[in-house]
C-alpha cells in the first residue's frame, strides 16, 4: 500500500503540488527529448515498483486520458483516495484504439510523467516531492542511461539516506559531516553510472545535480 508522506495528507494535496510545482515544467519537455526523458522516468518508475515491468508510460498516459473523458465511466484521479487505487483502476481500463491513434505522443508521455510522479511523492513525501522538482527542471542529465535507477534503488533500500542526498542538493543547511557523507554518496553512485569517467567529470556531474 502507497504510505504518504507527512506532509501530504491525501490526493487533493498531493494534486495540488503536481499541478503547480511539475506540470508548468513538464509540459515544456517536448519532443525527443521528451521520448528519452520518458524511458528513463519508466524505468525509474519500475525499479520503485510503482509500475510493472511489462508497462509502458505512453500506454499508462493513454489509458488516464481516454479514461477520464469517458462519457458514460470517467475516472479521475481526484474521485479515488489513494494513487495505487487509481493506478489500478487506469490499468484495467480498454482504450479505444482510434481515439489512441489520434492523441500525441507528447501527451500521452506527459500524462503518464503527470500521476506518476504524484504516486511517487504520495509514497514518499517531500524529499520525493523536491527530488521530482530537480529533476523535471534538467530532464536532458537525468535522462542518462542508469542515474535515475540508482537514486530509485537507494529510495527502496535507504530512504533515510535518500531525503539527506536530497537536502544537499537542495542546498539546505545540513552540518559538514552530512553534507560530505551526501557528497560522497553521490560520487559513488554517479561512478556507477559513469564508469569510465574521470574524478573531474565525476565531481562535474555531482555539482550539477546541485540546483
Amino acid at each position: 500500500m502507497f504510505g504518504l508522506g507527512s506532509l501530504f495528507s491525501g490526493i487533493a494535496s498531493v494534486l495540488s503540488v503536481v499541478v503547480t510545482k511539475l506540470v508548468p515544467t513538464i509540459i515544456k519537455i517536448i519532443g525527443v527529448q521528451l521520448e528519452k526523458f520518458g524511458r528513463a522516468l519508466e524505468e525509474f518508475f519500475k525499479e520503485l515498483g510503482l509500475i510493472e515491468q511489462e508497462d509502458k508510460v505512453e500506454e499508462i498516459g493513454d489509458k488516464a486520458l481516454q479514461a477520464e473523458q469517458d462519457e458514460l465511466n470517467p475516472i479521475k484521479l481526484e474521485e479515488f483516495d489513494s494513487h495505487e487505487k487509481y493506478l489500478a483502476a487506469i490499468k484495467e481500463y480498454e482504450v479505444d484504439a482510434e481515439k489512441s491513434a489520434l492523441i500525441p505522443q507528447d501527451d500521452k508521455l506527459h500524462k503518464a510523467i503527470e500521476i506518476l510522479l504524484g504516486a511517487a511523492i504520495a509514497r514518499y513525501g517531500q524529499p520525493m516531492s523536491d527530488f521530482s522538482q530537480i529533476v523535471v527542471s534538467n530532464p536532458d542529465f537525468y535522462s542518462k542511461a542508469g542515474r535515475l535507477n540508482e537514486f530509485a534503488s537507494l529510495i527502496r533500500s535507504d530512504s533515510n539516506s535518500f531525503a539527506e542526498l536530497v537536502n544537499y542538493m537542495e542546498n539546505k543547511n545540513m552540518s559538514t559531516e552530512k553534507n560530505d557523507a551526501a557528497f560522497d554518496k553521490l560520487v559513488e553512485m554517479e561512478k556507477k553510472v559513469n564508469p569510465d569517467a574521470s574524478d573531474a567529470e565525476i565531481w562535474m556531474a555531482v555539482s550539477d545535480m546541485k540546483k
